[in-house]
């Protein structure tokens, strides 16, 4: 089993009952759409398709569809890519 990292360790004792009780929630939460057992935790085994599918899935940046789009296609100068040698 992979140990959690020591600035993860650092932080947990400063958390409020309240916020320790909010972690374990989430952490079970993970545990289970994961399907994972409390036995096979395992902290660094998220792929980044795994990943990139929780944060579209999750809503944390559903605001940015909201926001103006700052660039377009036309903006800025066209990529030149050296030939491979």
């Amino acid at each position: 089993m992979t140990a959690l990292s020591p600035g993860l360790t650092k932080l947990l004792p400063a958390l409020s009952a309240n916020e320790q009780s909010e972690l374990e929630r989430f952490a079970m939460y993970l545990l289970l759409r994961r399907k994972i057992s409390a036995e096979q935790i395992l902290t660094d085994d998220i792929s980044t398709p795994e990943l990139a599918q929780w944060v579209t899935r999750g809503g944390g940046f559903d605001w940015l569809a909201a926001e103006p789009d700052l660039y377009s296609e036309s903006d800025g100068e066209a990529v030149v890519w050296p030939d491979k040698a």
